[in-house]
């Protein structure tokens, strides 16, 4: 066999193969020079940081992010003859790990030189076994500097003949697999492919190195940066360690069911690996235990699971009522108190609050939110909100004082947990006034024990309307200013009728703005005309709960938002009593409201301020002329 033969068949390949983690230490190196159809290796033993996985807590803590940078470097050099054909590969095979280690990390390769190069070598990265034809993806003739990292890569000659090729790898542990301590030794294996020949090594020169990369312990404490501690309501844990702490409010019966779920993440200051601490838990209501469905009692020191990568802190009730502190420690860290209420299932006090006195035939769920007409708030005697009784019922019912207006004896309210309130939806039957009393008992009033703070006056009107209600909430509005435009329907004596939806209340052509410019919120088109203004569902509007919350006077209405014109001036709308009303009706009606101009208010107000001024000047000269005459007199 020739010279120029063997020199055409020589080639190297670099494989990495295990990963379980960031190398944390500075780079070591292997050198790999090879020289016509012999391949001498050598390498240097290199450091790694405990931590990585990515098993049961992945979702809470994915593993330790990979790190090339201080990496072990591996240089691989040949000389190519024949171009474009001659290659030179490296793989590396497991060889011994520590005893705790229950499998090997991934090797992975990232090329970072070519320069010591007399010619441009191809690189070619891939994670399959490494041979003459491997070619993955982007990687050709122009390597690409540290953006591939793979298992494998190969280092070819390029379209130029009889050229030195050089690459330098960074060789490091991938973070899939959880690391333990110890030394992991693996053997790199040196293969050359000859020119021409595909997937053929040259077994007599193939040449082995065993690498050692000691993993160290790395830190157990725990950090007040990396470690949280999130809450969740309910029996189990739904969210993750970006999630915040849930609103708590529970049942204080006590049962074997825990209420909440805490779930505790202990990290390390460099977040790649799980602390190993006890964790103590203090709760000045209720209790809490390890495992759900059993309480251990109010101040409870957990083992940590560091394999799982967080704990569960489950909460129990224990029939006491009130509101309660959850604080969660470590011998390193302290985590924010949580906050949790357990209210009682017997409510003490009903607040009453009368969301709509004016009711019409028929059923009356008449707020904007689809909410009863009577508001009560039903609180214990630690003043937390009670939700239901221990027969899973209301707890509120609302009695009538007279059936023959409205119909309710006993009827049930229901809570809402968005409001906090329970809500108490009346029927009315004629036209008339009564008088609701709200109470804690659905089957007698007199036998209650706790009524509602005051009772409710509600009024059942004719749902006959007569006449078209326009208005604004304001007379005045500031520039810019966001508003709102009221509809409504009037009966024939001018009474404001209950909610409801009133069919062809407004002509066809809408309601049309005829004075000034009045748009949507953030400047959207506001449309006023349609069938959804036409024929209006009115609802009553309630303080600081509804969108609407200017107008909390119980008075039944549909809401449209705009925005007041920057500039000052009048703003008028008007429209025309549709078919829905009597032919007395159908007339235009209008609203009108004006913008206030702050360059004329301001004109105004430097013109006041000179008055005062000048007033102020005459007082003073006349006192000074007095003083002056005062002055002689005595002289005199």
């Amino acid at each position: 066999m020739s010279t120029t033969t063997n020199f055409k068949r020589i080639a190297l390949v670099a494989v990495a193969a295990l990963g379980m983690g960031v190398l944390s230490s500075a780079p070591s190196q292997a050198v790999i020079p090879v020289s016509s159809l012999s391949i001498t290796a050598s390498a240097t033993a290199g450091t790694a940081a405990a931590g990585g996985g990515n098993g049961a807590a992945s979702t809470a803590f994915p593993g330790a992010v990979s790190d090339s940078t201080t990496g072990a470097t591996v240089t691989v050099s040949f000389l190519g003859v024949t171009a474009s054909t001659d290659s030179v590969s490296l793989t590396i095979a497991p060889k011994s790990k520590p005893a705790a280690a229950a499998a090997y990390p991934t090797a992975l390769f990232t090329l970072v030189d070519t320069s010591s190069s007399t010619a441009i070598p191809a690189v070619f990265v891939d994670t399959t076994t490494p041979g003459a034809g491997m070619e993955v993806g982007s990687v050709s003739q122009a390597p690409k500097i540290g953006l591939e990292s793979g298992t494998a890569v190969r280092v070819a000659s390029s379209a130029t003949a009889n050229r030195y090729y050089t690459a330098s790898f960074k060789i490091h542990l991938d973070s899939a697999t959880a690391r333990s301590a110890g030394s992991y030794v693996y053997t790199v294996i040196a293969t050359p492919f000859y020119a021409g020949v595909t997937n053929l090594g040259d077994i007599a020169n193939v040449k082995s190195e065993d690498v050692t990369i000691t993993v160290s312990a790395g830190s157990t404490v725990a950090s007040s940066v990396y470690s949280k501690a999130v809450m969740n309501s309910g029996t189990s844990f739904s969210g993750g360690i970006n999630d915040v702490d849930s609103t708590v409010s529970v049942v204080s019966t006590a049962a074997t069911t825990n209420r909440a779920v805490v779930r505790v993440y202990l990290r390390t200051s460099t977040n790649t690996s799980t602390a190993n601490e006890s964790v103590t838990v203090v709760t000045t209501r209720g209790s809490v235990g390890s495992t759900s469905g059993v309480a251990i009692g109010k101040n409870v020191t957990m083992q940590y699971n560091t394999s799982q990568g967080y704990i569960y802190v489950f909460v129990f009730s224990d029939g006491t009522a009130g509101s309660g502190t959850i604080s969660i420690s470590t011998p390193s860290v302290t985590f924010a108190a949580k906050s949790i209420s357990f209210y009682s299932t017997e409510a003490t006090k009903l607040t009453v609050v009368n969301g709509s006195p004016t009711l019409k035939v028929g059923s009356n769920t008449m707020t904007a939110l689809t909410l009863g007409t009577v508001w009560v708030k039903a609180t214990d005697a630690n003043g937390n909100t009670v939700v239901a009784n221990a027969d899973g019922d209301s707890g509120v019912w609302a009695y009538s004082s007279s059936t023959t207006v409205v119909s309710d004896s006993g009827t049930a309210c229901t809570y809402n947990s968005t409001t906090g309130y329970h809500h108490c939806s009346l029927t009315g039957v004629a036209a008339g006034t009564a008088t609701i009393t709200v109470a804690n008992l659905g089957t007698n009033l007199n036998a209650a024990t706790v009524k509602g703070d005051k009772t409710a006056s509600v009024t059942v009107l004719s749902s006959t309307p007569a006449t078209l209600s326009l208005a604004f909430d304001k007379a005045t509005y500031a520039p810019g200013e966001r508003g709102f435009i009221y509809i409504s329907a009037k009966d024939s004596s001018g009474k404001a009728i209950a909610g409801q939806t009133l069919s062809n209340l407004i002509t066809s052509s809408g309601i049309s703005v005829t004075k000034g410019s009045i748009t949507g919120p953030a400047g959207a088109t506001l449309t006023l005309d349609g069938s959804s203004n036409t024929s209006p569902t009115t609802s009553v509007r309630v303080a600081s709960i509804d969108t609407c919350d200017t107008l909390a006077t119980g008075e039944a209405v549909r809401c449209i938002t705009f925005m007041a014109p920057v500039a000052g001036g009048d703003i008028e709308i008007t429209a025309t009593g549709g078919a829905g009303l009597p032919v007395a009706g159908q007339v235009a009606v209008k609203a009108s409201a004006k913008v206030t101009d702050n360059a004329t208010a301001a004109l105004a107000a430097v013109n006041a301020l000179a008055v005062t001024v000048a007033s102020l000047k005459t007082l003073i000269t006349t006192l000074t002329n007095l003083v002056l005459k005062i002055q002689k007199k005595v002289k005199a």
